[in-house]
């Protein structure tokens, strides 16, 4: 007396693509909430009156890595974590934080809007 099952490959095959599919969604909601903080971001960021290159022509966006995207400042511009945060001797001029904490519900808005779209068409 022996189980007999079919259809085991096709299924596992399946849900592998599902699998694909929901990384992909994810990683399109991630760019898509990442690029209205990053525009944010260039906005809220100090320009200065030099006639040089400006923070704000440097603010990157990461590569998604383990389903995280980050958004900063370029390594040649390290000098933003003293804008946003000041030092002893330099008044502190925040931007990095209060751009997202102004546009967040709109990210989420968008990366759930993003999500609900890809699975109504899948």
């Amino acid at each position: 007396m022996g189980l007999r099952m079919e259809g085991m490959e096709e299924l596992q095959r399946k849900l592998e693509h599902l699998a694909t599919l929901g990384q992909r969604i994810q990683e399109k909601a991630l760019k898509e909430g990442a690029a209205i903080l990053r525009a944010e971001i260039e906005r809220r960021a100090p320009k200065s009156t030099y006639n040089k290159e400006h923070l704000v022509e440097h603010i990157i966006v990461s590569k998604i890595v383990n389903g995280v995207i980050q958004i900063g400042y370029d390594k040649d511009f390290f000098y933003a974590k003293y804008l946003e945060w000041g030092t002893i001797h330099m008044k502190a001029q925040p931007f990095i934080e209060p751009a997202y904490l102004a546009v967040k519900d709109e990210i989420q808005q968008v990366m759930a809007d993003v999500i609900r779209n890809e699975l109504r068409r899948l």
